[in-house]
């Protein structure tokens, strides 16, 4: 850690780094009931459908926050008050664009799965309305809270709302389990949660100025370079699964659904870094003399660190967490899970990059390079997808993965180029590649690696630690800097 930045903001990103990843962590543990036993009783065929559903809303309800987001992270740390002003303004938009997107999903559905069944119809309309609770809480709501220094009510929030919807399928489970009556539960799950945080913000008074104009024409203003971006990104997500839905069949979709859920999995740092640095950086960036680039590269250099031992699980004990969460059914979903691991390592990069991206740039650039990538990852999808389901199942799953790994380099270089100050040096390269070379070795040698057993696998990731000194990744100079950082952090 620098020791020329405040030590309050280190304090800070440290508290809530805490309380976001005891959250995370207990929903976490709760939601594996739910993941291993929902895909055990579904099945492939049936989960394929449910992966879909969520998919293909979520990319729909991607419009919804409106850009927002980058607006409230940007002007709230540094001004709390400043949440009445907008509050009423921002519910009040976001409800009509609720129903705007509705009718357009309604259509979409008609448009590519016309000749859809009607459980399919209905779970992607019930989970619709899950897509929208859960953008407005996770976007908005939970952003607005966040950035008040209110990281305690969002942990407990998300842990209740998890409890909610594990208990409520497992009482589905046993009374009729059926793919629509999980989806709504998701939906019920999602409505409490966004309940209580509206009574919140009632007690709170946000809704204090109520709506006005003049404020909605300054927030879309602040917001609309940043909205394109940020649906883009979203698209960018889940072009693969809806490809896939789109130009092969319901397993395979539900084999790279599984493959691609458990990444989603290993991406739990992802909101808990994003929400705990964000109000850091806005106000690094904020308070100016340099604090914001040289706070970029300190996190940057800890998201690096984090990225080796994920990829390096995934990739040796992928299929051990596949079967343990799924079951011998989705033995397809096993090699999609190790070659998923380059991806994962570049999806932090590039969300970390963006994420700084937002709060220091205009929007326009940002929307350019996701429009050019998602036209790449469409047109390579296009013609991969075919190829792979030659393979055998699972094979489309497998093409799908070097056509997103393509997507997420471009993504990232094309993003370099407009950050306001130079991120790809040498030192950021050899990281990198200090990172991906183990998982491009899993991926050569998979046939070799999955022969071994549980105990020779673990053996190659004990001498990780070791790797990472060997390749200067980390350096013992900065362990013991971040040990007396944790120390202090702890005892104060």
């Amino acid at each position: 850690m620098d020791e020329t930045q405040p030590h309050s903001m280190h304090r800070k990103i440290a508290r809530n780094v805490s309380l976001l990843s005891l959250s995370v962590g207990m929903t976490m543990l709760i939601g594996l009931a739910l993941k291993m036993i929902l895909p055990r009783i579904m099945g492939p065929e049936k989960m394929g459908v449910f992966y879909f559903a969520d998919s293909f809303t979520t990319a729909f309800f991607a419009f919804l926050p409106l850009g927002f987001t980058t607006y409230i992270n940007r002007t709230v740390p540094s001004d709390h008050g400043h949440v009445r002003d907008i509050f009423g303004t921002i519910v009040l938009v976001e409800l009509m664009m609720a129903a705007l997107i509705s009718v357009a999903m309604f259509v979409g559905l008609w448009v590519f799965k016309r000749d859809a069944g009607a459980e399919t119809w209905s779970t992607v309309m019930i989970m619709g309305v899950y897509a929208a609770t859960f953008n407005f809480q996770r976007n908005i709501l939970q952003k607005i809270f966040i950035a008040i220094d209110q990281v305690r009510l969002v942990s407990i929030i998300n842990v209740v709302v998890k409890i909610v919807l594990v208990g409520g399928c497992f009482i589905v489970f046993k009374l009729h389990p059926t793919i629509l009556l999980v989806a709504v539960m998701h939906a019920l799950s999602e409505m409490f949660g966004l309940a209580y945080m509206m009574l919140q913000a009632r007690r709170q008074q946000f809704f204090g100025a109520g709506f006005n104009s003049d404020r909605l024409q300054t927030l879309l203003k602040a917001s609309l370079p940043f909205y394109i971006a940020g649906v883009l990104t979203t698209f960018f997500t889940e072009t693969d699964t809806n490809m896939l839905s789109f130009l092969s069949t319901d397993i395979e979709v539900g084999y790279f659904g599984s493959a691609n859920k458990l990444i989603g999995v290993f991406l739990l740092l992802i909101p808990i870094l994003q929400s705990s640095f964000t109000p850091a950086l806005s106000q690094a960036l904020h308070d100016g003399q340099g604090q914001f680039e040289k706070l970029y590269k300190q996190l940057m250099n800890l998201i690096l660190v984090c990225c080796l031992p994920l990829s390096i699980v995934l990739v040796l004990f992928g299929d051990y967490i596949s079967r343990l969460l799924y079951g011998d059914g989705f033995q397809a979903s096993y090699k999609i899970l190790c070659f998923l691991a380059p991806v994962l390592t570049m999806m932090y990069i590039n969300t970390f990059t963006g994420a700084c991206l937002y709060l220091s740039s205009s929007g326009g650039k940002i929307s350019r390079i996701f429009i050019v990538g998602l036209i790449i990852n469409v047109v390579l999808d296009y013609f991969a997808i075919p190829f792979g389901m030659k393979f055998g199942p699972g094979g489309a799953g497998v093409a799908v993965t070097f056509c997103t790994f393509l997507c997420e380099v471009y993504t990232f270089l094309a993003m370099t180029r407009i950050f306001p100050n130079r991120v790809l040096d040498m030192k950021l390269f050899k990281n990198m590649l200090v990172i991906l070379a183990p998982c491009w070795l899993g991926m050569i040698f998979y046939e070799l690696m999955i022969a071994l057993n549980f105990w020779q696998r673990l053996g190659i990731a004990a001498l990780v630690p070791f790797y990472a000194l060997l390749t200067r990744l980390v350096t013992m100079t900065e362990i013991k800097a971040f040990t007396r950082f944790l120390r202090s952090t702890l005892t104060s």
